[in-house]
């Protein structure tokens, strides 16, 4: 297991080379390498008296949409114009943020400030994004160990820092319940499950069919929100963690994807399936995706019992599902580890592309993200929190509008195993291969242990493809 504090990879650097080649693909290689280019400081002036300052527009990428996220979004940008400064941000909404960002880098035309949602840890190790330690070394705002511990670390790579925590971090995982649909199970709410045996049995009690045998009530999703994430710089793998697992390991770029807990888990997440049915879970997640942000989504709308999110889910029901009260706790653990606690600290930085040349303005309006007017803005909306450390204190009156916040505040403190985000290289891969891992369990296609197998050296092989100067 990682700490928090311990997950900075000093490996040899990458070359260029190696990013252009991952990145140039359908997108015209000298393009992309002007683009990555550092660049230039500006010419001295010829002219002795100084100029008037003008106004620097810089243009700001974000991913996150959705009627809460939209309106924190746009706050933060009226309430940086509306200060007067010499720098104005225009904001832009981009689905699909990952690859339209890479087409951007390559045409020469990036965004300055980018947040949301792209692989990070390969835009760090392909040189994609520029490296921030000089402005953050030199800021009267921003220092490394003014955030909570994990998160800048989750922004590193080789040693630099490619991103600031701004707009989205906290604790990831809580069982969250619905308390009408606990107690009209007869279950009681001060007695939560703390092990997957436990979980399974309230899992049975609260998952409802109808005569017909359709599924009308689950009781636990175990690929939904955060249960279903990860690995990512943001996010750490659910499963693999409730089983003591850490299946990156950093010092030396490999995987542990054969060890028998992760078998463990793939056995226990297939279980909670069957229980309702392959298909019928699938179709059921398909017809109530959104987590807990859409009043449609399962959880929020009351038709699904039991689900493991982060710490933004209290202030996001608030707003999607008034109606209903809701619980939270532990998230359960294999049964040899009965009595542990397990929280991870993960977030979204802030990061200025290669090929910018508005640097400083960029950075300037990431200080700004991190200070107070930004962040009251963001919680106001949404309920998310940034990365500073002197906000997480559970008591200050503004967490107590949201029923649970606090929890997931003291969790930090009081966990007795805090998880570090892993930066994995070929992240997206890696990710794309626990989601077929995941299915194949689950539909019958493979056996626990030949999956977990599968994976390992899938993972294995891909990494010594791509980043063959790291495995020695």
């Amino acid at each position: 297991m990682k700490t928090m504090d311990g997950n900075v990879n000093t490996t040899t650097n990458l070359s260029r080379r190696r990013f252009l080649q991952w990145s140039a693909v359908g997108m015209g290689g000298a393009a992309l390498a002007a683009a990555c280019a550092t660049p230039a400081a500006p010419a001295a002036s010829e002219d002795a008296a100084a100029p008037a300052e003008e106004t620097v527009e810089i243009a700001w990428w974000h991913a996150w949409g959705g009627t809460t996220g939209m309106a924190a979004m746009v706050g933060v940008a009226e309430a940086f114009n509306a200060e007067g400064r010499s720098v104005q941000v225009e904001r832009l909404h981009v689905p699909e943020m990952n690859d339209k960002l890479l087409a951007a880098i390559a045409g020469g035309t990036p965004p300055d400030v980018g947040v949301c949602c792209v692989q990070y840890a390969q835009l760090y190790s392909r040189g994609a994004v520029m490296p921030l330690d000089d402005f953050i070394d030199r800021s009267e705002i921003i220092q490394h160990d003014a955030f909570v511990d994990g998160l800048i670390e989750s922004m590193q790579w080789q040693g630099s820092t490619y991103g600031v925590p701004g707009f989205e971090a906290g604790p990831r995982y809580g069982l969250m319940y619905n308390k009408a649909l606990v107690e009209e199970a007869g279950l009681d709410a001060s007695q939560l499950p703390r092990t997957w045996e436990e979980m399974f049995e309230w899992h049975v009690e609260l998952t409802r069919f109808d005569d017909a045998g359709n599924v009308e009530v689950v009781g636990f999703d175990p690929r939904d929100a955060t249960a279903g994430n990860g690995p990512a710089t943001n996010i750490p793998q659910f499963w693999a963690l409730t089983y003591g697992l850490d299946i990156w390991d950093a010092e030396t770029n490999t995987f542990n994807y054969d060890d028998e807990r992760f078998i463990s888990a793939l056995t226990t997440l297939k279980r909670f399936t069957d229980h309702v049915g392959v298909q019928q879970m699938e179709s059921f997640r398909s017809s109530f995706s959104g987590w807990t942000q859409s009043p449609s989504s399962s959880f929020p709308s009351g038709v699904q019992a039991m689900l493991v999110t982060g710490y933004y889910a209290p202030g996001e029901l608030s707003h999607s599902a008034p109606d209903k009260e809701f619980g939270v706790g532990w998230a359960p653990v294999a049964e040899a580890r009965k009595g542990a606690t397990f929280q991870s600290v993960g977030g979204h930085p802030m990061y200025i592309p290669n090929g910018v040349e508005n640097v400083d303005a960029a950075f300037e309006f990431i200080e700004f993200c991190t200070q107070d007017k930004a962040q009251n803005v963001i919680f106001e909306n949404t309920g998310w929190l940034g990365g500073l450390k002197e906000i997480y204190d559970p008591d200050l009156p503004k967490y107590q509008k949201y029923s649970g916040l606090d929890w997931f505040l003291r969790s930090v403190n009081d966990a007795t195993e805090l998880w570090a985000c892993p930066v994995i290289p070929i992240q997206g891969f890696v990710n794309q291969e626990r989601s077929r891992t995941y299915e194949a369990v689950i539909f019958g296609d493979k056996e626990p242990e030949q999956a977990a197998q599968d994976m390992q050296e899938a993972c294995t092989e891909e990494m010594r493809k791509q980043f063959p100067e790291l495995l020695g």
